[in-house]
């Protein structure tokens, strides 16, 4: 007796016996999309949500800011002293 060992057949296999969600966790689900999508966020709140979801975009865009900002107000020398500080 041969034995059927293809993998796309036992993958769809086990496809098929997923449960699939019941009306009343469709329900759950869509309420809680739409209640998502009602809130109103004021300006701080996106800001919030945009750290919390982009902690790093959020830093390299501090770090960005400071270092244009303190080049412009101390020049090359402010540059040169970060270098030789963390550069070595």
């Amino acid at each position: 007796m041969e034995k059927n060992n293809d993998p796309l057949k036992n993958a769809f296999d086990a496809l098929k016996e997923i449960d699939r969600p019941t009306e009343q966790q469709k329900d759950k689900i869509l309420n809680h999309i739409l209640a998502e999508g009602e809130q109103e966020t004021t300006l701080w709140g996106k800001l919030r949500d945009f750290i919390t979801i982009y902690p790093w975009r959020f830093a390299f865009g501090v770090s960005t800011i400071q270092a244009v900002i303190c080049t412009l107000v101390f020049g090359t020398q402010y540059t040169n002293l970060f270098l030789s500080i963390f550069g070595g």
